[in-house]
C-alpha cells in the first residue's frame, strides 16, 4: 500500500506508532499517514478509529481517506491538516479571546455531527484540536478511544480513557461516558484557554485523578471581563453529575451569542498561557495520537 505515497517527512510519533506527511500520487494530494502496530491493543483500537471517523462527515472532523495494513502494521490516511493545536497556540498566547470563542463554537458544531451519529469522542482536549487559517478555525482529531453507541464497548466496566486532567468525573470513575462527558470536556479546554488555568491538573497523577470534579473556580471570577452569560455556561458544564450540565447545543448559542463581546486583541503577558509546559511538538497533521489511560497517566 505504501508505494503509492511518497512520504516526505516524519511529522510526529506516539506510544503506538509514527506519523510522516505524505503525497498521494493515484490521487495527487497531499496526506498523513500513521503507521501502527498491530498487536494487542493498538490494533484493536486503530480499528476503532477508522471506524469512528468512518460514521463522520464534517468539516470541523479530521476526512479519513483510507485504512490499510504493510509489513504487519495499520496504516491509517487521512487529509493533511496545515496549522497548530491549540495546546500550542494557547501556550504561546496567540489567540485573542475572540477566536477562542470562535474555535469553541466551531467544536460544539463537530461535536454534534459526531453525538448525532453515535460517536462520543471521549478525549477531548487541547492536544486533539487542530487550528488552521481556514474556515472552519478548529478541526477535531483523535477518535481512537471514541465510543460507538451501538457497539460492544473496547473497554470493560470500570476501565479509565480518557486523559486525566481534561476528564469528566464519569470518565475518571470508570462508568460510561455519554455525550455529557464531551461537554465537560470541551468546557473544561476553553476554559483553560480563557483563563490559563487547569483546574484538575496537579504536580502527579494521582492528585489530577483525585482533584477530577471539585469545583472549579468560576471562570466568571477569573475573567470578570468575560460575557457573563459565557463564563456562566462554562461553569455549568462543569458541574460533576453529567445531568446538571448544560446541553451541547445550549453550549454553543452561549459561544456564538458572545462573540461580537469578545476581544480582538492578543492576551497580555501572563494571559492564556497554560502553566504546564508542552511535552513533545505538536503534530502538523491532523490525527492524534490515542492513549489508554489508568490512573498513572496525565
Amino acid at each position: 500500500m505504501l508505494n503509492r505515497f511518497l512520504i516526505e517527512r516524519r511529522i510526529g510519533s506516539g506510544g503506538f506508532g509514527v506519523v510522516y506527511e505524505a503525497w498521494d500520487g493515484r490521487l495527487e494530494r497531499p496526506v498523513a499517514v500513521k503507521a501502527i502496530e498491530q498487536r494487542g491493543e493498538a490494533g484493536r483500537r486503530v480499528l476503532r478509529e477508522a471506524q469512528a471517523a468512518a460514521r463522520l462527515n464534517h468539516p470541523g472532523i479530521v476526512t479519513l481517506y483510507e485504512l490499510g495494513e504493510e509489513d504487519g502494521n495499520a496504516l491509517l490516511v487521512t487529509e493533511l491538516v496545515e496549522g497548530s493545536t491549540l495546546a500550542r497556540l494557547a501556550h504561546a498566547g496567540e489567540l485573542s479571546d475572540r477566536e477562542i470563542g470562535e474555535i469553541g463554537a466551531d467544536l460544539c458544531e463537530a461535536l454534534d455531527h459526531a453525538h448525532s451519529r453515535g460517536v462520543v469522542h471521549r478525549d477531548i482536549k487541547p492536544e486533539n484540536v487542530q487550528v488552521t487559517d481556514s474556515e472552519p478555525r478548529a478541526k477535531l482529531m483523535d477518535f481512537g478511544i471514541a465510543r460507538l453507541a451501538d457497539e460492544v464497548p473496547l473497554t470493560a466496566a470500570g476501565d479509565v480513557v480518557g486523559t486525566l486532567a481534561y476528564m469528566s468525573p464519569e470518565q475518571a470513575e470508570g462508568r460510561e461516558a455519554g455525550p455529557e462527558a464531551d461537554v465537560y470536556s470541551l468546557a473544561l479546554t476553553l476554559y483553560e484557554c480563557w483563563s490559563g488555568e487547569n483546574p484538575h491538573r496537579r504536580a502527579t497523577p494521582a492528585a489530577t485523578a483525585r482533584a477530577i470534579g471539585s469545583r472549579a473556580r468560576s471562570l466568571r471570577k477569573l475573567r470578570p471581563d468575560l460575557p457573563r452569560e459565557l463564563s456562566e455556561q462554562i461553569d455549568a458544564c462543569l458541574a460533576a453529575r453529567p445531568n446538571r450540565r448544560p446541553s451541547l447545543e445550549r453550549l454553543g448559542t452561549a459561544i456564538e451569542d458572545s462573540l461580537d463581546q469578545l476581544a480582538d486583541e492578543l492576551p497580555g503577558e501572563g494571559r492564556h498561557h497554560f502553566g504546564l509546559a508542552l511535552l513533545a511538538p505538536a503534530l502538523l497533521a491532523a490525527i492524534g495520537f490515542f492513549v489508554l489511560v489508568g490512573h498513572g497517566a496525565l
